[in-house]
């Protein structure tokens, strides 16, 4: 049963006539008396009554006419729609990332997003993980990705996936070379670090001193690039997230942390008393479910 064959058949109940809705719809008498029958005969009853003034329907072709009306009105809805799609307002997601999430996700999976869902953009900006979780507060953000939350009264994250983290370092530090390093080769080290403003900061002094001491960070900054120009430059050990490691760098070795529960942890956070639109949860479940598999 196909589109044609219904609209040709609510032709031939309004016309009342055969020839007519032949006329009107250029095809033949023929042509439409047989789809009349091929349609009586997928549908096992009589459609249509011949009589001195045409055709009227049976009471099954009266049910059938009713039900051919409603599809074909859908699919007229339907196509005029799809040809207005670039004319539909489009529903805009606020979505806040702590820096470095944008390479860790990748960007790849919003833009498939975006291409299977044309009526909705995802709208991002990169902050520091505490600004952004003000910024979340505010409601400037519809929800966010980060490495954690401070205010767990008025924010709910969930787990997506984690990453473990890695020493970086310069050819010609003493480490370099050693096998086997250990948190108590760790204590008499200088670094280099991301700002007090990451949480990636907390956590890596939280490890030292879960191992007895505090790590001597000469130089904090908030640009990943430049830390490690100035760690390659002087010397300096420097901590990253597992997604930032590139064994073709020249003069450095990463070498994974001796504290395996120091780790780089990412999350979805939202604030607890606002709801997310069906299409920003839709966005939400799809980043749930995809961005783990990533890392399968």
């Amino acid at each position: 049963m196909t589109f044609r064959q219904m609209e040709l058949f609510i032709a031939v109940c309004e016309y009342k006539s055969i020839n007519k809705a032949s006329e009107a719809h250029f095809i033949s008498q023929q042509g439409v008396s047989k789809m009349i029958r091929e349609l009586e005969d997928e549908l096992d009853c009589t459609l249509l009554e011949r009589n001195k003034n045409g055709v009227t329907p049976t009471p099954r072709g009266t049910y059938f006419l009713q039900e051919c009306r409603t599809i074909v009105d859908k699919k007229a809805f339907l196509c005029d729609n799809i040809s207005k799609m670039k004319e539909f307002p489009k529903e805009i997601i606020h979505l806040g990332m702590a820096f470095g999430m944008i390479a860790a996700i990748p960007y790849q999976l919003i833009l498939d997003f975006e291409r299977e869902h044309p009526h909705i953009r995802i709208d991002y900006a990169d902050h520091a993980d505490f600004y952004l979780e003000n910024l979340l507060l505010k409601g400037d953000y519809d929800f966010s990705i980060t490495t954690g939350i401070m205010d767990e009264e008025r924010l709910v994250a969930e787990k997506a996936f984690h990453e473990p983290t890695y020493l970086c370092i310069p050819q010609n530090h003493p480490l370099y070379n050693q096998e086997t390093i250990t948190m108590e080769d760790l204590q008499p080290q200088k670094f280099v670090a991301f700002s007090t403003k990451f949480h990636i900061r907390h956590n890596f002094v939280a490890s030292c001193r879960r191992f007895g001491f505090e790590p001597n960070i000469e130089l904090s900054s908030g640009d990943f690039n430049s830390l490690k120009e100035i760690a390659k430059a002087n010397d300096f050990l420097f901590v990253v997230p597992a997604h930032t490691v590139n064994t073709d760098d020249v003069g450095l070795r990463y070498h994974p942390f001796p504290d395996e529960n120091f780790i780089w942890t990412i999350y979805f956070a939202h604030k607890k008393n606002m709801e997310l639109s069906e299409n920003g949860m839709l966005f939400y479940r799809y980043l749930m479910e995809g961005v783990p598999r990533l890392f399968d």
